[in-house]
């Protein structure tokens, strides 16, 4: 284990060089060193060269190895290049992988991811996430404060395809593995500040403390993110698209004996804004517009960047907790070697607040609310989840077999208590749903891996999980004075149900190597070519807005992938070219999709009451490729690319049209929100600099460029056409001049410099309201970074 530590230690010192914060602690610095002959560490002057790209070690099967020793598809994203793309929040990493995407809600605070086309596709407790989100292998469950800030962190791994038995359940598209930056043994420090347009401040610190000499060492992190809105909404004469983001992290690890570490990590963050812009688009006359008049009119006044909303709009999203890692590695024992013991245990809460307009006009129609603080914005919600997990690592046979095994338990409640306002002083439908949820899972899991050969390796694992899901939900009209039920209100939903899934999820792969004998004489230096089985599934549950007549909740079952992934990992030209490629099919089963059903007029009101509920109702097939180059074509120059395809279609799949109301056959229609082709290049060169003045001056000046494009995107049903936008690039630059040996460093930077205006997001009800809502990206957006570390 120690030697973990110790690799975690250097690649972090060696890619952070020059990472963070110039400013006033550069004047203390600098006049001790004005007189002094300053020569580069070596170490510095070869990261800025880069005469070969250096190795990375991932966590993806729990245990660490060099990636292209990894039969599996995954990205890893190191200090270094998370900086230089100016990666701040996790979102940010989406161009970054290939067939990665993030999908933004109206809120714009939720991590709504999907990998291959698979993913997340609504916020809420009452839906499990298809990608998993870790942090040093604490889940993060939820959507609401899964969209972290990048802080202090050491390298997140994307990890594509169903993760089911080492990740478990929830998993069924991918996982992505954050790993943070743990306490050392040397004083080090450092703070940044990068201000830009839109009144954007980001400002980070570090402190790295040893307390007791190779015993007990703190490390604190902080950052604050805030950024003026981009979205003009003129009915309130405010800027909506905003943020205001706090986050605290901090790790205190004891060092008992030599093969023994414990680390205790807290973290807490909030972040606020008044939620996004969205642009209404009037689509077609729909018989809910008559209830209000001039609303398509008002709806028509919108454009992408300025809106007219009367709601004080509201996004509130904290998240608290800490976790306790103890691992043991005594090394050689009996028969086994390399041997570690790890129990991870976590404890988190999140409180989420919100308030939206629903109809994005100026007339009051249908907004929603658990802000608090009157009787028609409803309460914060609440989610806590408490999960234990035991791991062994260990390895046999003069190291041929290596094995991971352990054990999860995971426990879960959270609540739900909103107010729906609808129609006020027309119809006056106040409606209130509280929901609750009480979930828990248990699972164990093992994988072994065995080189039948010097080139040959096997891997076979499984996972069998149990989980239960218990949800119960109460909505129904309120009075809008005390918030309270009315007495003889006939309810939209009241009832409860609780099942328990269980599966198992098993896995298998075979890796070849491609003995070094065979490629003497050739530029290659590494080759690996690999077969990959793998299954996962996410959770069923249960619909919180739809009762059946005696009076449960309907249930959705479980949903698997199994998918077939073929790979190969090249290393060439002396280390100077690196080229991962993976094909992979994938066969999606039991798929919980959305429809919507009307039930009828339960208030007697003239206005049919609709319900949205998830169902088990189709199957799919997904298939497509990815590729990623790094190379360095002479010392200086660095070029990493990427190329994801997919191409995702439904098998079967009888839904409602997203235009009409009317059931529609979907089959061989594509995944909405899975844009087919993603590519992505950078290019950056490192060119020594040396000035005529003081040498501690003297530095390294690199200039770089990078471009993506994604192809057409669709957010609902083809049949509605303004739920689509094409395709589009981003392009972006950056110029940095680090110097102090690496200690310092000064940045321009820009982004979607063409200002490119395409968006993230748009809510298909145009069938009932005859309008969508269209939400806009950020446009051009440039700036500066002062960084310094010591």
């Amino acid at each position: 284990m120690r030697s973990l530590f110790l690799f975690s230690r250097s690649h972090t010192i060696r890619n952070g060089l020059g990472a963070l914060a110039l400013g006033t602690a550069l004047l203390t610095v600098a006049p001790a060193a004005l007189g002094e002959e300053i020569e580069a560490p070596a170490e510095f002057v070869e990261s800025m060269e880069k005469p070969a790209i250096e190795e990375i070690v991932v966590q993806a099967r729990k245990r660490a190895e060099l990636i292209e020793d990894t039969p599996i598809s995954v990205t890893a994203l190191g200090e270094a290049r998370l900086r230089e793309n100016g990666v701040t929040r996790l979102d940010d990493i989406q161009q970054l992988v290939p067939n990665l995407s993030f999908g933004r809600t109206p809120e714009g605070q939720d991590a709504l991811v999907r990998i291959r086309g698979i993913g997340t596709p609504r916020a809420s407790v009452q839906f499990d996430p298809g990608v998993g989100i870790y942090v040093d292998g604490v889940f993060l469950a939820r959507a609401p404060g899964a969209l972290i800030d990048v802080l202090d962190v050491q390298q997140i791994e994307v990890l594509r395809g169903p993760q089911g038995t080492l990740f478990g359940k929830n998993t069924v598209g991918g996982a992505i593995n954050i790993s943070t930056v743990k306490p050392h043994e040397e004083l080090e420090a450092f703070a940044f500040v990068r201000p830009g347009n839109f009144d954007l401040l980001n400002a980070r610190m570090m402190l790295n403390l040893p307390l007791v000499e190779e015993r007990l060492l703190a490390r604190v992190a902080f950052s604050s993110n805030s950024r003026s809105g981009y979205v003009y909404n003129a009915s309130r004469d405010e800027y909506l698209s905003d943020y205001d983001a706090l986050n605290f992290v901090g790790t205190l690890r004891y060092l008992p004996h030599d093969d023994f570490v414990v680390d205790l990590t807290g973290s807490w963050a909030r972040s606020r804004s008044r939620g996004r812009g969205g642009r209404c688009v009037f689509v077609q006359e729909a018989g809910l517009q008559n209830l209000v008049p001039g609303w398509a009119d008002a709806c028509r006044k919108s454009e992408p960047f300025r809106v007219a909303s009367n709601v004080a709009q509201l996004v509130d999203n904290e998240s608290y907790g800490a976790w306790l890692t103890a691992a043991w590695e005594p090394g050689t024992l009996g028969i086994f070697e390399d041997l570690s013991l790890r129990s991870i245990t976590s404890w988190r809460e999140q409180i989420p607040r919100l308030r939206s307009d629903s109809d994005g006009t100026s007339l009051d129609v249908i907004r929603l609310s658990t802000a608090g603080g009157s009787p028609t914005d409803g309460s914060p919600g609440f989610a806590r989840q408490i999960s234990q997990e035991l791991q062994l690592n260990l390895q046999a046979f003069d190291d041929r077999l290596s094995f991971v095994g352990g054990a999860f338990g995971y426990w879960e409640e959270a609540k739900i208590d909103q107010v729906l306002v609808a129609f006020p002083g027309v119809l006056d439908r106040y409606t209130r749903t509280r929901t609750r949820t009480d979930n828990w899972n248990w699972a164990l899991y093992s994988q072994a891996s065995f080189d039948a050969t010097e080139w040959l390796s096997l891997t076979a694992g499984m996972r069998y999980t149990t989980e239960k899901k218990a949800l119960t939900a109460d909505g129904r009209a309120i009075d809008p004075a005390t918030g309270e039920f009315l007495p003889d209100a006939v309810p939209d939903v009241a009832g409860s149900g609780a099942q328990t899934f269980s599966a198992w999820t098993p896995m298998g792969s075979i890796a070849a190597i491609v003995p070094d004998a065979h490629l003497d004489g050739t530029p290659i230096d590494h080759l690996m070519v690999y077969f990959t089985y793998a299954q996962g599934f996410r959770g069923g549950g249960f619909n919180a807005l739809g009762a059946t007549e005696s009076g449960g909740l309907e249930a959705f079952a479980p949903e698997t992938m199994n998918s077939f992934e073929i790979g190969t990992k090249l290393i060439g030209a002396d280390r100077r070219l690196t080229v991962n490629l993976s094909l992979f099919l994938g066969k999606y089963d039991d798929i919980q999709v959305t429809s919507i059903r009307e039930i009828g007029e339960p208030d007697g009101d003239g206005v049919p009451s609709i319900i949205q509920l998830t169902l088990n109702a189709a199957r799919a097939t997904t298939k497509g490729a990815e590729i990623e180059i790094h190379a360095i074509p002479f010392d200086g120059l660095d070029v990493t690319g990427s190329v994801g395809l997919i191409d995702a279609r439904f098998d079967e799949f009888l839904g409602i049209s997203d235009l009409s109301g009317e059931p529609i056959d979907r089959s061989g229609q594509t995944f909405d929100e899975t844009p087919g082709l993603q590519t992505f290049l950078a290019i950056q060169y490192s060119l020594p600099i040396e000035l005529a003045g003081p040498l501690w001056l003297d530095g390294w000046l690199t200039p770089r460029i990078d471009w993506s494009y994604q192809s057409s995107q669709r957010f609902a049903g083809p049949e509605l056409e303004a739920a689509s936008h094409r395709g589009f690039n981003r392009i972006g630059a950056r110029l940095a001049y680090s110097f102090l040996e690496g200690a310092a460093e000064v940045a321009l930077w820009g982004k979607n410099l063409t200002n490119e205006a395409y968006f993230g997001n748009s809510t298909p009800i145009a069938n009932f309201f005859g309008l969508t809502l269209q939400y806009y990206e950020e446009p051009r957006t440039y700036g500066a970074e002062l960084s310094y570390r010591f």
